[in-house]
């Protein structure tokens, strides 16, 4: 079964090296990588990796991407030069600092010129200025080292400072803040996300009958802008659905597919404060169900 990728975006070598040896000891990975920096060089870092058959290496259009036991780990460097070759059978890449800070920053001014919504991105990166000066240098540094884009802004948006600010301006700012942040928890408690068509790979069916279910309920499917639809991991064990995971989404159908996903994943106290997810795991559906109608007719517990 294949999660969705962990995507980083480092902003130096040495960040390379850190993405790298995090990953490795999340995933016990098996491959001996070493890293090495030239003498006096501190915007080279050169990466070996013996060959191993359960680990796939590649690297395309600035993507560096390493798949082990259904996990993949890709690194955005599109700030760095790369040198990537085989050396008998060890993959060796060579990392290289290839713009400044400040080119990098002109060369995405230069394609904002060209966005099909200038205001829109204009008065966004207005807000980010503000955001700088509210910030203090550790929390800019620590939103700065999120895995993605998107999380660079969340973690600005729920600083403190920040978060009042949009308070006096919009009441209503911070509890959609709140909002977003109970939606990232969850997809995290969720063991990740699968792509539409990993989730056809995976029952034997066409993308468009994934759709199909979805769509009557059968599976929960989680809107992703204009990239369609991804479904919680937890819901397929074993080449197929959860077993009995229909019957309770079923129950569960006039909530949408978030409070769905958070009546499975949260503790319920009509379960003796376990997940419905633990207890379909553990084959109790009965109670699953009951909870589910409850839930249904009365809200969450």
């Amino acid at each position: 079964m294949t999660a969705e990728p962990i995507t980083i975006r480092p902003k130096s070598v040495e960040e390379i090296r850190k993405a790298f040896s995090d990953w490795r000891h999340r995933r016990d990975f098996p491959s001996d990588i070493r890293f090495s920096k030239p003498a006096r060089s501190e915007n080279r870092l050169i990466m070996r990796s013996p060959w191993k058959q359960d680990v796939r290496l590649s690297f395309e259009n600035n993507l560096l991407s390493c798949e082990f036991a259904g996990q993949e780990l890709r690194l955005d460097l599109a700030g760095f030069d790369v040198k990537a070759e085989v050396l008998g059978l060890t993959f060796v890449f060579e990392f290289k600092t290839s713009q400044s800070c400040g080119q990098l920053l002109k060369k995405r001014l230069s394609a904002i010129e060209k966005s099909k919504h200038p205001i829109f991105v204009s008065r966004a990166l207005n807000a980010l200025v503000e955001f700088e000066e509210e910030l203090p240098k550790e929390r800019i540094d620590e939103a700065s080292s999120a895995p993605s884009d998107y999380m660079v802004l969340l973690e600005a948006l729920t600083a403190s400072t920040v978060a009042t600010h949009l308070a006096v301006e919009d009441p209503l700012a911070t509890a959609r803040l709140r909002g977003v942040e109970q939606q990232r928890k969850l997809l995290e408690q969720s063991g990740g996300v699968l792509r539409a068509e990993e989730v056809a790979n995976l029952l034997g069916l066409s993308r468009q009958a994934v759709d199909k279910r979805r769509r009557r309920g059968r599976l929960i499917g989680l809107k992703r802008g204009k990239r369609g639809y991804v479904y919680p991991v937890w819901q397929f064990e074993g080449g197929a659905t959860l077993p009995h995971l229909e019957e309770v989404l079923d129950a569960l159908r006039d909530y949408d597919p978030w409070m769905q996903l958070a009546f499975f994943i949260n503790l319920n106290d009509r379960l003796e404060n376990r997940s419905p997810l633990e207890m379909l795991r553990s084959g109790e559906s009965d109670r699953v169900l009951e909870a589910a109608r409850s839930y249904a007719e009365h809200g969450a517990a």
